[in-house]
């Protein structure tokens, strides 16, 4: 099987999973396969990608690519909306923090090590997946603003957590419009590293606000 026909399977593959999180609302609270779109989204960037491919994962770009103040406000803007999201949410949404915090609880809180590995893990994989892999891959099919919004809404619903309308529908919000903004910063720069310092600044400073917070 070729390369173009192992992308549409386990592209498709993404999108099915992407919305197992929400089988919840069906009463089955014990089937949330979303975590396996990181799977597929990892193993078949690397399966399926061509040899020039590989300076989308190159470090030594990096500093360079950093260089450009626009990549740097746009790389600096998923933490803003962090912010926003967090002081929005203390003035007129407080249960979305103990939406979150109950949606984190697997993360290690407590060893701050461990926390930091889980965060890096975490921003690099769900970038490899979803920006490297899904994004590139619907952009050759759909132009680049659909594949984006796609992307991000589907990112978005991985993320689902079950809880009030209108507190699931603010998580998702914001986490859809930062995924836009890694994506536009993939996009800009060709270079998951780039982006993955993106998420992760806004993963932790997400992280801090709520250590804070709680």
């Amino acid at each position: 099987m070729n390369k173009n026909k192992l992308s549409l399977i386990a592209t498709l593959l993404m999108i099915v999973f992407s919305f197992s999180g929400l089988l919840v609302l069906f009463g089955n609270d014990s089937v949330n396969l979303s975590s396996v779109t990181l799977i597929i989204g990892i193993i078949f960037y690397f399966i399926t990608r061509e040899p020039e491919e590989k300076e989308t994962m190159s470090l030594k770009a990096v500093p360079k690519l950093l260089m450009d103040w626009k990549t740097d406000l746009l790389i600096l803007m998923p933490v803003v909306m962090n912010i926003i999201c967090y002081a929005s949410a203390k003035m007129w949404i407080p249960e979305f923090i103990e939406h979150l915090s109950d949606r984190t609880d697997f993360l290690s809180f407590e060893q701050i090590i461990v926390l930091v590995a889980e965060l890096i893990i975490a921003a690099l994989g769900e970038e490899i997946a979803w920006r490297g892999f899904f994004l590139k891959n619907l952009s050759k099919r759909l132009p680049f603003v659909p594949a984006l919004l796609i992307t991000a809404s589907l990112f978005s619903l991985c993320h689902f957590s079950i809880g009030s309308f209108a507190v699931v529908l603010y998580d998702l919000f914001f986490i859809a419009v930062n995924a836009v903004i890694y994506g536009i910063v993939y996009k800009r720069s060709n270079n998951i590293i780039v982006s993955t310092i993106s998420h992760l600044l806004a993963n932790t400073v997400g992280v801090i606000g709520l250590i804070l917070i709680k």
